[in-house]
């Protein structure tokens, strides 16, 4: 079978230095690629330009061969300067570095030419081609094993350039000259290779070095992010906690008007109770007795809302026991009966009244208000264009009882509904909202071994699902329970006293 030839990007990251990064490696290269590139065309034009020049050497060297050295030195010039050509090329580019390692090789061939033509292993050319070795290696940041390569190289050329007269047998002095022409070439390949490794071990710890910095600056970026929004969720909490102590101070105020409200509801109801006695006298007056009764339905409904006030706000309220569960959902609707109104919209509330639960009835009230209180802000803050509804509903199975709270409102977007039961997480503006309502759902529907769910299109509609767990054994989850009704304070609120006459007269019981 025959396998894929993997990129040639992935075989270059794979020779990557140990310590140094697939990104480090490849900036590495960028760089070298960019030195060489610019090198290259300077190397081509001096190269050139040397080869030439040094005819004059071939005039006083070898004048019997000064036209055909001459002839030998115009052509590697012009194979350079075809060179210099072909590196300005989008390939020349791509693969500079055989052009980096041919460059120095086209003079060195040249130069054994001449020696191989002079049949003179000890000709002076030699220097040419260790010219061609340092220069360019100097030029060029040459990786140890292209130093090697290009030295390897020149020496087989010089060899090959000395085969016919080793062959033909030499002189002491041409044996000499030759032994000293290949000391000085394996000296300086060996220089030139050592340099270049040296050079290339620091290049790498150079990079090694710009990495590192890379990645604190990039850690020091993320931290500074971080920072940042630590400090703005700090100002927010900060925010929220201010709200939070307002909302406080609120429940504070509002046990004493609940309490201011109490007294004068206690006398009205005297004074009523009085007025219905002496109405007895009276009985052909049907427009008083119609107007009194209106007076005490008006009574009774501003006492039922301060004893639910009441009991909802007291620890000592918060019982357990099993009960209604449409009682909560009632508490709920009626408590938030203004606000409903004032945002003309229509609560519909489908549930069984014998459907019971076990629990604490004001905690679960809290739960629905919230609930309720979110769906009427959120149809009031945003125009739809349709009729605002809300519909509670319940469904009961064996094991569970779960209560569907539905609006047709404009829904939560998907990026914010997994943190809408964080703490302290709003989308209203500062002031408007603490963050803790839907936590607090939370807590208290798993204080009750329950679940609480949300489900939105973000467009259309919203619903909150809260499974219950149907009542079985009544010390099953007492203590899980009886914990959370102690989950927060309560408000200071006295005890009531609008239903306890202090008239003597009104012990007796009220008549129609």
């Amino acid at each position: 079978m025959i396998q894929a030839k993997p990129p040639r990007e992935a075989v270059e990251a794979s020779r990557a230095p140990a310590g140094l990064s697939k990104f480090g490696w490849q900036l590495m290269q960028a760089e070298d690629r960019r030195f060489a590139l610019r090198n290259l065309k300077l190397i081509a034009v001096m190269a050139a330009g040397m080869v030439s020049l040094y005819a004059i050497l071939d005039h006083f060297a070898y004048p019997e061969y000064q036209a055909l050295f001459a002839s030998l030195r115009w052509t590697c010039a012009a194979i350079i300067m075809v060179l210099l050509v072909l590196v300005r090329s989008r390939m020349g580019k791509r693969f500079f570095k055989f052009f980096t390692v041919i460059l120095p090789l086209v003079p060195a061939f040249f130069v054994s030419i001449t020696i191989f033509v002079t049949q003179d292993p000890a000709s002076i050319y030699y220097a040419g081609l260790s010219l061609c070795i340092v220069a360019i290696g100097f030029l060029f940041h040459w990786t140890y094993r292209e130093a090697f390569a290009v030295s390897g190289l020149v020496l087989i050329f010089y060899l090959i350039a000395c085969s016919p007269a080793i062959a033909n047998g030499l002189t002491a002095k041409d044996g000499a000259g030759l032994f000293s022409n290949l000391v000085f070439l394996v000296t300086t390949g060996v220089v030139v290779v050592a340099g270049s490794f040296a050079h290339q071990q620091l290049r790498v710890e150079e990079f090694r070095g710009r990495e590192r910095l890379r990645q604190q600056k990039i850690v020091l970026r993320q931290n500074a992010r971080k920072l940042q929004v630590t400090l703005d969720e700090l100002r927010k909490t900060e925010g929220r906690l201010i709200q939070s102590g307002k909302m406080a101070s609120l429940g504070q105020l509002s046990a004493g008007v609940i309490h201011e409200i109490g007294n004068p509801l206690n006398h009205s109801n005297q004074a009523l109770f009085l007025l219905r006695r002496r109405l007895r006298q009276f009985p052909e007056d049907d427009m008083i007795r119609e107007a009194v009764e209106d007076i005490q339905d008006s009574v009774d409904r501003m006492k039922e809302i301060v004893r639910e006030l009441r009991e909802f706000s007291h620890k000592r309220s918060e019982v357990l026991g099993e009960f209604p569960l449409k009682d909560s959902i009632d508490v709920a609707v009626r408590m938030l009966g203004k606000e409903i109104d004032d945002h003309v919209v229509s609560v519909e509330v489908r549930v069984d009244p014998a459907v019971q639960v076990r629990g604490v009835k004001n905690q679960l009230a809290q739960v629905f208000i919230n609930l309720l209180h979110n769906a009427v802000q959120a149809m009031g803050q945003f125009e739809t264009g349709r009729r605002n509804q809300i519909l509670v509903s319940l469904t009961k199975t064996d094991d569970r009882v779960e209560v569907s709270v539905h609006d047709n409102g404009p829904g939560i977007p998907d990026g914010i509904r997994s943190e809408i039961f964080d703490p302290f997480f709003t989308t209203k503006d500062a002031g408007e909202g603490t963050g803790l309502g839907l936590s607090i759902c939370l807590r208290i529907i798993e204080a009750h071994r329950g679940t609480i769910q949300v489900f939105s299109d973000g467009a259309t509609y919203t619903e909150f699902r809260v499974v219950l767990p149907t009542p079985r054994d009544p010390s099953e989850n007492a203590e899980t329970i009886e914990a959370a009704a102690h989950h927060g304070p309560s408000l200071p609120i006295p005890p009531d006293t609008s239903s306890r006459p202090t008239d003597p007269l009104l012990h007796e019981n009220p008549v129609s």
